[in-house]
């Protein structure tokens, strides 16, 4: 869990991914929730972009040992997209009071944007749900606390395609009590990851569906 976002092995660049309940990088989250034809949730795309200097550092490191930087970059999206799976991606999806499972991701590509780095890829679900039928929210996070990840106000989720369904994707900011904030700085001392207290820090967005 230490190396979540380096490609293992492949030398592109390296950190030290260590427990921290401080944030040591940033990304801008956009999520898109995309339907079917007939209304059901099939995936979450995501769009990440990180900031500055985490971009920096990544670029540095690609140019140290690689003259194509765009065949480096995306051998590098590569490898994050594979480092991720096991952690689903970093995305919480909850059904029903229910944590769901995504399945491999294929769809995946990472840009430059200035001087900043954007991820984009698509997690589709491992079985597709009715949000007129279930409750569905889902959260994206780092559980390591090495990275601070948010919807920017004004990059909201969205639903796609928009098919003229009553239904509507909303943000409900984070309220951890005293003791979650106790328990987050204590990690700072061990090697241990807490999933669940994660979530407890991270935005959740919902999908609603009016009866």
């Amino acid at each position: 869990m230490k190396k979540l976002l380096t490609p293992l092995g492949c030398g592109l660049i390296v950190f030290s991914f260590q427990v921290h309940a401080h944030p040591h990088a940033w990304i801008d989250v956009q999520s898109n929730i995309v339907l079917s034809e007939d209304g059901q949730i099939q995936a979450i795309e995501q769009a990440w972009l990180f900031d500055d200097l985490y971009s920096a550092a990544i670029l540095d490191g690609i140019a140290e040992d690689y003259e194509n930087t765009e065949q480096a970059l995306q051998q590098y999206a590569t490898d994050v997209i594979h480092n991720l799976e096991p952690y689903s991606y970093f995305i919480r999806l909850v059904i029903n009071d229910q944590r769901a499972v995504f399945g491999t991701i294929t769809q995946f590509s990472i840009d430059k944007r200035g001087t900043q780095l954007l991820l984009s890829f698509s997690a589709p679900l491992a079985q597709p749900v009715d949000p007129r039928q279930n409750t569905v929210s889902f959260s994206v996070y780092d559980p390591t606390y090495y990275i601070h990840m948010t919807h920017p106000a004004e990059s909201p989720p969205t639903l796609i395609p928009n098919q003229g369904l009553p239904c509507r994707a909303y943000i409900t900011q984070p309220t951890p009590s005293a003791e979650d904030f106790s328990r987050a700085f204590a990690l700072d001392k061990s090697d241990t990851v807490d999933d669940d207290l994660g979530h407890l820090f991270a935005e959740k967005v919902h999908i609603q569906c009016p009866n």
